[in-house]
């Protein structure tokens, strides 16, 4: 009985093991171990051992052999530093400088035949993104790839941190290289070989800058402006000044073309010249090569340039600069402005007034593209009055001459009005005879329209001033001032006997 309890304890081992040597290849020292437990079983029987006995190393083993299956089958990732093949102690700058390398290594679009390319060119950048960040850095450092699920307890399981066993980066590789290297041509050299270039790769990117978006203001690009930017250029290898010799050895003259460049080949009755094949046309030879530049004498450097941006460009607008013995295409994103709408050469802004300039007339000084206009309002201007001021426009890059800045007018009503401003807007829809429809609180008479209300009195102040006419008063202040004691006499008596 003990001896078929255990056959049947043994059959279920063997079916569990066969099934995780298909996916664990740790799982075969498990089959093992249950073909070398099998081998005892008859032998158990035969010795007539009790059933007691007999279960009690099957029962031992079987929690042991359960553990090693399910550790045996998780998902082990490589250490970060093999990744990237950098010393544990290795600083940032050779992690960044060994993330780079096996980036463009691996990269899909370069090792397109490679089929695994993808995948480890993710293994390079999530390695990069955890070493590259001193917070995660110390906790893998700490806890290794395991993190908690390594520890006996301890502070860190309690927190739930798990470790970097099931890490997954939320960055796109693409995007990680990007934010690393930014737009100044780190990630244009990809795609090309590196052979026959006469620089090196180096910790800033793959290739010197073709291609630089360059932000400016809205004033930056009307204006024009010299932006300062950093660019990928090719420069002189800082360790050994463009020899291209390791420092303390010196290039030496190549004995198979003796030092022109050029050697002769014959072929048959054929003879030509063509560029040295040991010096590639260089006319020295360098034994020790630069460590730097691989013997090459210019390596890719971070510049900061000067760029001349012309006043007027356009956003998307390209312009071509020659930085040192490159070419550089620098696009143009120019931002939106709060206070001009831009239209080719030509400017719009809007200015607001109030209602008293509108109706009067008068001047208001407004933000131009170049300095403050003073401009002038003509009377009873309207809203949405568009004033054009030739030539206060942004220059015309390909031409002669400024665009025009069109000024809009914006009219201002008051929401609210004091006692004498209502009083002396009523006196006004009184005179005003080209009224249509009707005005709160006012009546329309034979006459026009008279407010209904008039509390202080003031309304009908205005309209006793408004009706005493000019010609009226000067008519009075001629009778009383001209008397007789016989009574009044004509204004042609008067002149009469003054000649008299």
């Amino acid at each position: 009985m003990a001896a078929m309890r255990g056959t049947r304890l043994l059959q279920h081992c063997k079916v569990v093991c066969q099934k995780s040597q298909k996916h664990c290849d740790a799982s075969k020292a498990n089959y093992s171990v249950f073909l070398a437990l099998r081998r005892t079983i008859p032998h158990a029987h035969k010795q007539k051992t009790s059933s007691s006995a007999f279960l009690a190393t099957p029962h031992f083993l079987a929690p042991n052999f359960t553990a090693s299956f399910q550790t045996s089958c998780q998902r082990h990732k490589k250490d970060y530093y093999e990744v990237l093949g950098v010393a544990r102690n290795a600083d940032q700058a050779s992690i960044k400088k060994a993330y780079y390398k096996l980036a463009k290594k691996y990269h899909p679009d370069v090792n397109n035949k490679d089929p695994n390319a993808a995948k480890k060119f993710q293994e390079v950048s999530e390695a990069y993104e955890v070493l590259s960040d001193s917070t995660k850095k110390q906790e893998y450092d700490t806890f290794g790839m395991g993190g908690a699920q390594s520890q006996t307890g301890g502070f860190r399981a309690q927190q739930g941190f798990t470790g970097f066993e099931n890490f997954q980066s939320q960055m796109d590789p693409e995007e990680l290289f990007r934010r690393i290297f930014g737009n100044a041509g780190g990630f244009g050299g990809f795609g090309f070989s590196n052979q026959g270039q006469d620089y090196e790769e180096s910790m800033h990117g793959f290739a010197p800058a073709s291609e630089v978006l360059l932000d400016l203001t809205f004033q930056e690009a009307a204006r024009g402006v010299n932006k300062e930017i950093a660019l990928n250029v090719k420069d002189n290898c800082p360790k050994c000044k463009g020899s291209c010799a390791e420092p303390g050895s010196s290039p030496s003259k190549c004995t198979q073309c003796n030092g022109t460049g050029m050697e002769t080949i014959s072929t048959g009755p054929f003879v030509m010249r063509t560029t040295c094949r040991k010096c590639q046309g260089r006319r020295q030879v360098i034994s020790h090569p630069c460590s730097e530049c691989n013997g090459k004498g210019k390596v890719i450097a971070r510049k900061r340039v000067i760029v001349p941006v012309p006043a007027g460009v356009e956003d998307g607008q390209t312009v071509r600069m020659p930085v040192g013995s490159q070419e550089v295409f620098i696009t143009f994103k120019v931002a939106k402005s709060r206070i001009f709408r831009r239209e080719g050469a030509d400017v719009h802004s809007d200015v607001t007034i109030s209602l008293a300039q509108a109706i009067l007339g008068g001047t208001i000084k407004v933000p131009g593209i170049y300095d403050d206009i003073l401009l002038s309002i003509p009377a009873g201007t309207s809203s949405h009055h568009r004033i054009r001021l030739s030539g206060k426009g942004i220059s015309r890059v390909n031409s002669y001459g400024h665009g025009d800045h069109y000024i809009h007018i914006k009219i201002k009503v008051p929401a609210k009005l004091s006692e004498d401003q209502k009083i002396l807007i009523q006196a006004f829809a009184e005179s005003d005879k080209g009224i249509e429809g009707t005005v709160d609180g006012m009546a329309q008479t034979k006459k026009g329209f008279q407010a209904m209300d008039d509390p202080s009195g003031k309304l009908n102040g205005i309209r006793q001033a408004l009706e005493n006419k000019p010609e009226e008063k000067i008519q009075e202040t001629k009778k009383t001032t001209v008397t007789s004691e016989g009574g009044d006499e004509s204004e042609d008596d008067m002149q009469n006997v003054g000649k008299t």
